[in-house]
């Protein structure tokens, strides 16, 4: 199915003991503990998942986020892989996809906090949060940037995400300029500013340490 006529998929990632591929409207998930195989000859539980995402006039799938379901960007909603219960793996016969937001993804990657996943949409100048939600059973969304709506005008290139001395995630913009968001989901805490150097930041890294750099 992947071929220079019909395309390559555009996301990877792992999830549940499996490798999956996502690109222009399917994704595909790997035989379970298996990463390199998609025999379509294995059967059960284990059998690979090649699914159609049905979901709007169009829907290329820009990034696959792993977070306590599989998360997927695309260009007209975020869609959840589902099984019939929260903690039940996804199978070939137990796989369900519905939208939790219906906000356009950019191809910018996203990021993962916790149980929260971190993105760009399709305009390349607002931020979200996706997270679970107690009360829908479901993952919701806000804007990140709806009270300094001008920090993304720019517009986005680059994301990262750094956990120590404390969680603030880079947005790198196309001006040479950082958004950084200081983020404390027990606080309440979400704070921009900006890092501006004498030069132009093209893209940002998060290097393992005592202390993140």
């Amino acid at each position: 199915e992947w071929n220079d006529v019909d395309g390559y998929p555009t996301a990877v990632a792992l999830f549940e003991g499996r490798l999956w591929f996502a690109g222009q409207t399917k994704i595909w998930g790997s035989v379970s503990d298996a990463y390199t195989s998609f025999d379509l000859d294995k059967t059960g539980d284990a059998g690979p998942i090649s699914r159609t995402i049905g979901h709007g006039a169009i829907q290329n799938i820009r990034w696959i986020l792993p977070l306590a379901r599989l998360m997927m960007g695309g260009d007209s909603s975020i869609i959840t892989a589902r099984s019939n219960s929260f903690d039940e793996p996804l199978t070939p016969t137990v796989f369900t996809l519905k939208d939790s937001l219906t906000v356009a993804a950019s191809a910018l990657r996203a990021v993962r906090v916790d149980s929260s996943g971190f993105f760009v949409s399709q305009s390349g100048r607002k931020a979200y949060e996706t997270f679970f939600d107690i009360q829908k059973t479901d993952y919701s969304g806000k804007e990140l940037t709806r009270l300094n709506p001008d920090i993304g005008v720019p517009g986005f290139v680059d994301i990262a995400v750094q956990r120590e001395p404390d969680t603030r995630i880079y947005f790198v913009r196309t001006d040479g300029q950082v958004a950084c968001l200081l983020y404390d989901k027990d606080d309440q805490v979400e704070a921009w500013w900006r890092i501006v150097t004498d030069g132009v930041i093209e893209n940002v890294v998060v290097l393992p340490g005592t202390l993140e750099s």
